[in-house]
């Protein structure tokens, strides 16, 4: 749901969860000083899906035209989200600790002007926030996906449903579904088994609810 800035009751910190912040119900976050340098300006910035969760030490990094989805039953936990334009993550997705996903990066295209400018501005900027130098491509996370602890995706990426980053694990290329890669660069070490269609899903729910519970 769509609602004004608002404190959460549970929450030591006294800062406010931003109007354009969407909740879905059920939807879980240990504390809104993951907010404090979210600065979107899009309506909504920010949509957490149903029953997921932001935890510890989780980061929304969003500048005014960024955009981050979180689809349901995903779990962010000491997550960093960098976003300067799109970041989209599906269901049942899980980030571990220390992960990093961002959809900008300074690259060789940024002259060291640029990046003088963008210093010049944070420094009369409130929050001291560090504007966008380098270029922004969507990132997709696709269901179903897990990226361990330390890992970086980096912008462009799309990551297949069901695979997984290994930790500390940087992806600059996209990553095949059902796919296990680590390292720098990533290499794959395995294919994993297709167990999370619908159609098994729905098999498995119709198999608890026929048990009586």
């Amino acid at each position: 749901m769509t609602r004004a800035a608002w404190h959460m009751d549970h929450d030591w910190y006294t800062g406010l969860v931003p109007a354009n912040v969407q909740l879905e119900p059920d939807v879980f976050i240990e504390s809104a000083y993951c907010l404090t340098m979210f600065r979107s300006q899009r309506e909504p910035g920010l949509v957490l899906g149903r029953a997921s969760g932001v935890y510890d030490q989780t980061a929304f990094h969003v500048g005014p035209a960024g955009k981050v989805e979180i689809g349901e039953f995903t779990c962010l936990n000491s997550t960093t989200i960098v976003c300067n334009q799109r970041i989209e993550i599906g269901r049942h997705c899980l980030t571990a600790w220390g992960a990093v996903i961002t959809d900008t990066w300074l690259d060789a295209q940024v002259t060291p002007a640029q990046r003088s400018a963008a210093m010049d501005a944070a420094a009369t900027e409130p929050r001291r926030a560090l504007p966008s130098a380098g270029r922004s491509q969507p990132v997709r996370l696709e269901d179903n996906v897990w990226v361990g602890f330390d890992a970086v995706i980096l912008p462009g990426v799309t990551l297949g449903r069901g695979c997984v980053v290994g930790c500390k694990t940087v992806v600059r290329r996209d990553v095949e579904p059902y796919t296990v890669v680590v390292g720098n660069p990533p290499r794959v070490v395995k294919r994993l088994n297709v167990t999370d269609t619908d159609d098994v899903r729905a098999a498995a729910i119709g198999k608890y609810d026929r048990s009586g519970h």
